[in-house]
């Protein structure tokens, strides 16, 4: 007659490799092979295991996740252990759509259904997580296909630069001109600078009407130069006979108040004037009246023309 109740457990019996040469005191998880290629249990319920002499308990001190052995405590370093497999998984049908609950599931499948590892910037989303809010104006998501297609949104380049661009139109600017240029999305920036003209008519105007002796300043504003001119008494002029010496247009004199005689220096076809100490006459002519004062002494090449007067208290020399 046929059989009635649940299927037997069908298959050899076999022993999986061994894995205590990687038990280090503090690994938990092992990749099970059955000689050298991965097996896969399908339930931890068809392994017999024994770690250190102690046969473990299914689903409490181990479970299986595909072809990895997880232990609630991890083995220590020595410890003897085999596995042996008292029956292999069966083919079974595809469940229906929406029949599979979590209590079918595998502690450590549900653990990774239920927590989502995220890391970003530093930021890490860890176990427990089960959903992730994203909060991002203009934000949109859809879903296709079991697709989820979330868009951040944000603003266009053109939003962008329209924002940008105002914050350089309308504002308080101090030697410099900014435009933000729409149709292209680029900003101008314009130093403001005095041109040439306006540099000599500002530095013109400071030689200008202002109080000067014994110079005149003057701004050419067609050529965008100035001339400088000294004036007055006593200015020199080049001569060009004789070449030596320092010659005047007018007459020089040195601490003439009354017209003492406290004057020292050479002559030449001068009126009028008092010799001090050293006094060197070079022209050949005197003209008016001179007058050398006790103790100081003159001297002139001849032949010699005195068309005045000279009066000699001190010593005069006629070369």
């Amino acid at each position: 007659m046929p059989y009635i109740g649940r299927d037997l457990s069908q298959g050899n019996y076999l022993k999986l490799d061994n894995i205590e040469s990687q038990f280090d005191g503090s690994k938990v998880s092992f990749d099970l092979t059955a000689g050298g290629t991965a097996f896969f249990p399908g339930s931890s319920m068809a392994l017999l295991v024994s770690v250190g002499g102690v046969v473990q308990e299914a689903e409490t001190a181990y479970t299986i996740d595909q072809s990895s052995i997880e232990f609630a405590t991890a083995p220590s370093a020595g410890d003897d252990c085999y596995i042996i497999v008292m029956g292999t998984s069966i083919g079974v049908s595809v469940p229906a759509d929406g029949s599979v609950t979590m209590a079918k599931l595998a502690q450590s499948g549900i653990d990774r259904l239920s927590s989502v590892g995220i890391q970003s910037g530093g930021t890490t989303i860890g176990a427990g997580v089960t959903f992730i809010n994203f909060v991002q104006s203009g934000l949109t998501a859809t879903v296709s296909s079991g697709i989820a297609t979330v868009s951040l949104g944000g603003k266009t380049n053109e939003e962008i630069q329209d924002i940008v661009g105002a914050m350089f139109s309308g504002n308080t600017e101090t030697n410099i001109t900014a435009t933000y240029q729409d149709s292209d999305g680029t900003i101008d920036l314009v130093a403001d600078q005095l041109t040439t003209e306006q540099v000599q008519d500002i530095v013109g105007a400071m030689f200008s009407s202002n109080t000067e002796t014994n110079i005149t300043a003057t701004y050419q504003d067609s050529d965008g130069t100035i001339d400088l001119e000294v004036a007055g008494g006593g200015r020199f002029v080049v001569s060009s006979s004789p070449a030596a010496g320092i010659h005047t247009s007018d007459s020089v004199g040195i601490n003439t108040v009354g017209f003492t005689t406290d004057m020292v220096g050479a002559g030449n076809s001068f009126n009028g004037m008092y010799i001090s100490n050293g006094m060197t006459i070079y022209d050949n002519e005197l003209n008016g009246n001179h007058y050398i004062s006790t103790s100081f002494n003159g001297l002139m090449a001849g032949p010699v023309t005195v068309n005045g007067v000279l009066t000699v208290d001190g010593n005069y020399v006629v070369v």
